[in-house]
This record gives C-alpha cells, sequence and structure tokens, in this order.
C-alpha cells in the first residue's frame, strides 16, 4: 500500500532495464494506481513494443486510456487483451466498465457476464455486473447478482453500496439506508457510500438528516465538491436559496466540471453570469475526460444562462445538444420514445374505460374524499398549484408519488379486478397516503403523469377529486425540452415527441372528463398567473376549503419541495414565463 515509493521503484527498474516487458507492464500498473495516467500509457505501450502477445501491458493501457477520456481507444486496447487472454477476468470488467462510461450498458453488461463465466465467484463481477442492469432498469435482476455477491462476501462494502442504490430505486427508503450504513460500517471513510446515503435520506424526506450528513461529510472532507452540491439541493428543497447558491458555487470553485452544480446554479442566476464567466463553461465542452452526464448537464446549464440573457438562439442550440446526448442514451440503452406504441396504449385505455364501463362496474375501492391528484403535462403549473393548495391549514401535500402506477400494474389489471381487491389496493394507497399526517383533510398527490391511471383511480377513489393543470401547448413543450428532468423522460428529449405525448395526454383526460364521474377542475396557468387569488380561491372552493390569506403567499411556506420547479415556488408569482415560446418561434420552425 505504499504506492509512492513503490513508484519511485518501479521507475528506477525501467532505468536499469529498458527491455523486460514484465517491469514495464507493472509500471504501466503503478503508475494508473499513482493517477498518472500518461506515464502509465508511455509505459504500458512500450511495454507492448516489446512483447505484443502479452495482455496485461494492452488491460492497463485500457486503464490509462480510460482516464484520459479516450474511451474508443481504451476499448480496443481491452478488447485486445481478452483476444490475447479469453480468461483474463479483468481485462473483462474493465472493458465492462469502459463501456458503462461510454453509455453502453448493454454492451457493458455482455462484458461482465463473459467475465463470470471466467470466474462465476468475482463479487466485484457481480456487483459492477449489477450497476450496469441498474442502469437498464433491470432492478430486479440488478438485486439478485449484488445479494449473490454478498453471499459470496458479506464483507464487501462496494456490495452494499450497490444494493443501497437498487434499493433506492425500489423507494424502499429503509432499507436502502441500511445498505448504504453497513457499507460505511465496513469502510469508515466510504465517500460514495456516504454521499449515496445523505441523497437517499433526502429522497425520503428526511431534509434534516440529509443536511446533518452532508454538513459531516464537508466537515471531514472540506473539498468534495459533491457534498457542497447535494447540500445545495437539499438547502433548495428547504427554501434556503441564498445558501443553496452558495454551495453550488463552492462544489464549482473546487471541481468545475461537476454538471449537477453547473446546472443548479445555471437555474438559480442564469442572467447574472459574465461573459468571461459564460467563456470558462464554454470551455469545460472539449474536456474528453468529462461523462455523458456532465457533459449534458453543462450543455443544460449553459442553455439557462443563454435564455436568461436572452441569447435565444444560442440558448436553443445548447438545450439541443444537451437533448440529443439523452435522446441518443435512451436509444442506445433500447429506451426511446415510440410515440405510436404509446397512443395505441392510451387508446386501449380508452376504448376499456368507458362510460359503459364505469356505469356496469360501479365498484367503490374506499369512498374517502380525502385523496387530492394534481395532473398534467410537467412544467404546466402543477408544483405551483401543489404549493398553493399545501399552504392551507388543513392540507399536506406529498409531492410526487409514484404510488398508483404501483398499485394499479398493468394497464388493464384492475378493469377485471374484484371488489376485494379494489378495496385492497385503495387501503393500502390510503395508509401510504396518511402515513406521517394528521389533523388534515386533504392529502396531495402531485404525479403529473396520473392521468395516464383516471380510470384505475375512479375504480379506487369516486370520490376522489383531480385538478388538471393546462398551459399553452407550445410553452409547455419548450418549457419540457429546457428542463433536464431528474426522473429520465424519453419523451422529453425531442419536441416532436414531446407534441406527441402531449397530444396523446390530451385526448386521454378529454375522455375521462366525458365519460368518467370523477370530480375534475381544469386550472390554466396563464389564467393562474393573470388572477391569482380569483383562482386560488375557485380551487380551495372546488376541494370544500374555506379561504386563507397564507395560500397567496405560498412562497413563504417552509415545505420541503423536490420537484424541477423547486426554485420557482419559493417566489411570487411572476408572468414572464406567459408566451415563452413566442421568443423561439422563428428558432423552431427551422428545428429537425
Amino acid at each position: 500500500g505504499r504506492l509512492v515509493e513503490a513508484g519511485e521503484l518501479i521507475l528506477e527498474a525501467t532505468t536499469r532495464n529498458e527491455d523486460d516487458s514484465i517491469i514495464h507492464a507493472n509500471c504501466g500498473a503503478i503508475m494508473n494506481l499513482l493517477g498518472r495516467s500518461q506515464e502509465a500509457e508511455a509505459a504500458c505501450r512500450h511495454a507492448i513494443d516489446l512483447d505484443s502477445l502479452n495482455a496485461e501491458p494492452y488491460n492497463n493501457l485500457a486503464v490509462s486510456l480510460e482516464v484520459q477520456g479516450r474511451l474508443d481507444e481504451a476499448q480496443e486496447s481491452a478488447i485486445r487483451a481478452i483476444e490475447l487472454n479469453p480468461q483474463y477476468l479483468e481485462a473483462c470488467i474493465n472493458l465492462g466498465n469502459i463501456l458503462l462510461r461510454s453509455g453502453d450498458p448493454l454492451k457493458a453488461i455482455e462484458a461482465y457476464r463473459a467475465g463470470l463465466k471466467v470466474d462465476i465467484t468475482s463479487v466485484l463481477g457481480k456487483v459492477n455486473l449489477a450497476i450496469a442492469l441498474r442502469e437498464t432498469d433491470q432492478i430486479e435482476l440488478a438485486e439478485k447478482e449484488c445479494l449473490e455477491a454478498l453471499e459470496i462476501n458479506p464483507k464487501f462494502p462496494e456490495g452494499y453500496n450497490c444494493l443501497g442504490t437498487l434499493l433506492k430505486e425500489k423507494e424502499d427508503w429503509k432499507g436502502s439506508i441500511k445498505a448504504f450504513e453497513k457499507a460505511i460500517e465496513l469502510r469508515g471513510l466510504y465517500v460514495d457510500a456516504k454521499l449515496n446515503l445523505a441523497a437517499v435520506l433526502f429522497k425520503s424526506g428526511d431534509f434534516q438528516g440529509s443536511q446533518i450528513k452532508y454538513k459531516e461529510i464537508i466537515d471531514k472532507l472540506n473539498d468534495l465538491p459533491e457534498a457542497y452540491s447535494g447540500l445545495g439541493v437539499v438547502n433548495l428543497g428547504l427554501g434556503n436559496i441564498d445558501d443553496a447558491i452558495e454551495n453550488f458555487k463552492k462544489s464549482i470553485l473546487i471541481k468545475p466540471t461537476l454538471g449537477i452544480a453547473q446546472y443548479n446554479l445555471a437555474t438559480a442566476i442564469g442572467g447574472d453570469y459574465s461573459e468571461i464567466e459564460i467563456n470558462k463553461i464554454n470551455e469545460l465542452i472539449k474536456d474528453k475526460t468529462l461523462s455523458i452526464t456532465d457533459r449534458t448537464l453543462i450543455y443544460f446549464a449553459l442553455g439557462e444562462i443563454n435564455d436568461k440573457k436572452g441569447n435565444y438562439e444560442i440558448a436553443f442550440s445548447n438545450f439541443s445538444k444537451g437533448n440529443q446526448l439523452l435522446k441518443n442514451k435512451f436509444e442506445q440503452r433500447k429506451k426511446g420514445f415510440d410515440a405510436i406504441a404509446f397512443d395505441r396504449r392510451v387508446d386501449r385505455l380508452m376504448a376499456t374505460y368507458n362510460a359503459s364501463f364505469f356505469t356496469n362496474h360501479n365498484f367503490v375501492g374506499n369512498s374517502s374524499d380525502t385523496p387530492v391528484f394534481i395532473v398534467g403535462m410537467p412544467r404546466s403549473g402543477t408544483t405551483l398549484v401543489e404549493q398553493i393548495i399545501a399552504s392551507h391549514s388543513s392540507v399536506v401535500g406529498k409531492g410526487e408519488l409514484d404510488l398508483i402506477s404501483t398499485i394499479c400494474g398493468d394497464d388493464l389489471e384492475l378493469a377485471s379486478a374484484s371488489n376485494e381487491i379494489l378495496e385492497k389496493k385503495a387501503n393500502s394507497y390510503l395508509d401510504e397516503l396518511n402515513k406521517d399526517v394528521k389533523g388534515v383533510g386533504k392529502i396531495i398527490d402531485k404525479m403529473p403523469f396520473n392521468w395516464f391511471y383516471m380510470g384505475q383511480i375512479q375504480l379506487l377513489f369516486p370520490n376522489a377529486q383531480i385538478i388538471y393543470c393546462r398551459r399553452d401547448n407550445l410553452d409547455t413543450s419548450l418549457s419540457c425540452f429546457f428542463q433536464h428532468f431528474t426522473a429520465p423522460h424519453a419523451w422529453a428529449c425531442d419536441l416532436t415527441n414531446i407534441s406527441l405525448f402531449q397530444n396523446s395526454a390530451s385526448k386521454f383526460m378529454n375522455h375521462i372528463q366525458n365519460e368518467s364521474s370523477l370530480r375534475i377542475k381544469e386550472v390554466f396557468y396563464e389564467e393562474l398567473v393573470e388572477n391569482q387569488e380569483f383562482i386560488s380561491r375557485s380551487i380551495l372552493k372546488f376541494l370544500g376549503l374555506d379561504w386563507e390569506e397564507r395560500c397567496l403567499r405560498f412562497h413563504d411556506s417552509k415545505r420541503m419541495v423536490q420537484t424541477a420547479s423547486s426554485w420557482q415556488v419559493r417566489k411570487p408569482i411572476f408572468k414572464k414565463s406567459i408566451g415563452r415560446s413566442k421568443k423561439y418561434e422563428s428558432i423552431i420552425k427551422s428545428y429537425k
């Protein structure tokens, strides 16, 4: 473990024997461990010149090239190492790592599985395979590989860290927290696990706990940019805007290439950047070592900055490049948006959940009128409407819950369900909705995509109230195109697909309004912005709630907000978002 001394000795060895390929291969390996990738590359290439049939220097060369961001060359070198030695487990794992970083998890899975054929007990191979499977949304398979790795080695901290991320995907907050804590227990200063623990506390709604964890990391590692960035997100959720901005600035000062910090700061202060600062961010794009994620986020950051500065053509170009990277990522993983298939899916729902069906299936899963569902397109004002209603003393806003989709299962599953099953599922949802809530009359589920489950909601909660948020179609489309969503949406990377998705949503909601007996109130964003009090009063009246002045001061609310609109709802209503698309009309016409 005394790497510096090892490095000095191996370099001395190379000067004493220029012709020993093994010495130079070892030199490449040690230089990689020291983070001296260019010296590692030179040593490996010399070793290959001396013995082109030795697989080890090719593998070490792949590592050094990956660090330098030369992923295509790194991939070729790792493949050559495997060709020379098909039983080379480390080379298979390295190839998988390179492919994963290149944005091709499907091929990475193949590489890891090839390595596991060499050694089925490789815990590193299994955990890395689990990571790749997670990237392709194969969560159950990923968890299986991870658990098998931990059976082989119950003291493998990386295994628990990976398990924690998988359980986080499943929104098993308690299990995820426990896994990250176990990883930290096994390896004291396990930075990734500590960061992941702080992040999952935030996602679970424990903002204070998350804040404490991030501060603990900063106290121990003062120059860790990811911790400052994470703390910024927490402060943003808590409404501490100035603190959040300061956190993002500190993160960027330490690591300018950290895309998430650049994006969050640009979203907050985009118009306040100087030309010098903008030029520095533009230079970052040229860095070959940038990950696809960071590169994407930096393009979105530049888009935010240029949009706020009125540089609309440049902004649109920035957003387009960021979205193209996202689209490539989805398509590479075979997760691209199929508008035709989606519309057919909506048509099947409409054919099933119609007036005749509801007349013949007068089931009541649960008669409660507690749930309030706010639905509509993202960026149509759903977060704003929730913040206004949740400022009422008799209302709790739970944010975007991913519960209804889970309970409903397959699209038509509930259409043939018995009364007993519907009642059981409705009660299960209500139990989760009422968790940690006392003394209120209404609880909001603000998952915009619950519009897709209106038919099932009619069966589960016929007395539920629905608020359907509407906004100018082009303004909504452009706002979605300009937004880097935390949860990935394949349809949101392309203006044409956004329009097609929007049309399907509108078609289905029109159908539900005509065919179901659900109580649905349409709220138009433009009307809310122009006449805040009148529309706010009408919303509360629809919900059967008395008027409270605090609903006009929604921006003063200290409730936690986790959505993409968390910046906006901390400010009074502003009108500049109305007609936003007009600034881009001529640019959109030439968009392909």
